[in-house]
């Protein structure tokens, strides 16, 4: 038995046809094997880039936000100071003595009498009342208030007195005040406890210099 094989012929027309898409589809080929996967994988890495600015900004903007905070950390705590110089936690009745003392002989004027009175509580401070006598011409006495007023720690003159001395002390005065300071409390006093002192250890004396 013989097998007679005859060649596979296509018409001219087709063969033309077939060598026109034979470039066509290798392109194709060549697009999806080849540039379809790096045009992926571009498209990946664009958007870890996107992602990674975003994070990037994130952190940026975190990093400001936290050195806007230290800066405001840093000037709410030195008016924090400030204010308890003004205001202190203890009474540091010795030290506010010291102060006025000072300022009576820097404005040449003579305290005789320093007496603290009983504290009275508020929500979050203690005031602390106390007399002061002395003697002086009006302007030392005048510089005095002055320098008072001008003492780191708040002290609010409430009332005073001035009259005329002995005769023959020309110009001087005698006088006297009641004056405040003030302590700050970190927590309230319980409401039984307003007006009270919480604590009182010691008794207040008068100094009389």
């Amino acid at each position: 038995m013989k097998l007679h094989l005859r060649a596979l012929t296509i018409p001219g027309r087709y063969r033309v046809a077939l060598m026109l898409l034979m470039p066509a589809v290798i392109i194709v080929a060549a697009y999806f094997l080849l540039f379809d996967a790096q045009l992926r994988e571009r498209k990946r890495l664009d958007a870890e880039v996107k992602d990674l600015r975003q994070e990037l900004l994130k952190v940026t903007t975190m990093k400001n936000n936290m050195e806007k905070t230290r800066r405001e950390y840093a000037g709410l705590k030195a008016d924090l100071q400030f204010r308890l110089r003004q205001m202190p936690e203890e009474k540091e009745v010795p030290a506010l003595l010291r102060q006025v003392s000072l300022t009576a002989r820097e404005t040449k004027t003579h305290m005789k009498y320093f007496a603290p009175k009983e504290p009275g509580a508020r929500e979050f401070y203690l005031e602390l009342p106390f007399e002061l006598n002395y003697t002086g011409s009006y302007h030392a006495i005048g510089y005095f208030f002055d320098g008072i007023r001008k003492l780191e720690r708040i002290v609010h003159i409430t009332s005073f007195s001035l009259e005329a001395k002995e005769a023959g002390q020309k110009g001087a005065l005698a006088g006297s005040c009641l004056a405040k300071t003030y302590v700050f409390m970190k927590e309230p006093l319980p409401p039984a406890n307003k007006g009270k002192e919480k604590g009182r250890e010691e008794k207040n004396e008068p100094v009389r210099k």
